[in-house]
């Protein structure tokens, strides 16, 4: 069970929360963990629920690399509850089920798409490591370009950061749920 209920739009939760739970339905007619959460700090969780939206829908990166780079993200964070969620979304945008089984058992990436690969490798790199190396900044950059770059580097963070707020709700994925391979 979280920590805290999720928000509504009701007399139970303060203006400022309710303003940002209305503004996420309008703008994506439901209100998923974690940025229902986050209406509990106001137009952040808004903001945030804008954020992921567009980092989602409007960059330069296709569906299966925005979804692979999210899985990459979930697994890093070991966040089951985004994981089940984005692997349904990733496969059903075109990622592949090779690539979604090297993140999971953070496997080699021999035998995955040169861009496969590279995501995942920048993933690991970024999220996992103390440093990204010259070489794979290079390729992404010569791969995606500055805005690819930036674009795979946000989203990457933001659901390290939805991760952090669904451990601080003890937010679970349902029993059912695909989960993570234990490390």
């Amino acid at each position: 069970m979280p920590r805290l209920p999720i928000p509504a739009d009701t007399e139970a939760f303060p203006e400022e929360t309710r303003a940002a739970v209305r503004h996420i339905l309008t703008t994506r007619k439901s209100m998923p963990p974690p940025s229902s959460y986050l209406t509990y700090a106001g137009q952040a969780g808004a903001l945030l629920s804008d954020l992921v939206d567009h980092l989602r829908y409007h960059t330069s990166l296709t569906g299966a690399e925005t979804e692979l780079a999210i899985c990459t993200s979930a697994r890093a964070s070991n966040a089951d509850f985004i994981w089940n969620a984005h692997v349904r979304l990733g496969l059903q945008a075109g990622t592949r089920e090779e690539a979604l089984h090297a993140v999971d058992t953070h496997g080699p990436l021999d035998g995955l798409t040169a861009d496969e690969a590279l995501i995942i490798r920048f993933g690991r790199e970024l999220l996992e490591s103390p440093k990204v190396s010259d070489e794979t900044f290079n390729a992404v950059q010569a791969r995606y370009g500055e805005q690819g770059l930036l674009e795979l580097t946000a989203v990457m963070s933001v659901y390290t950061m939805n991760a952090a707020i669904l451990r601080v709700m003890d937010h679970q994925a349902a029993a059912d749920a695909r989960h993570l391979t234990p490390r």
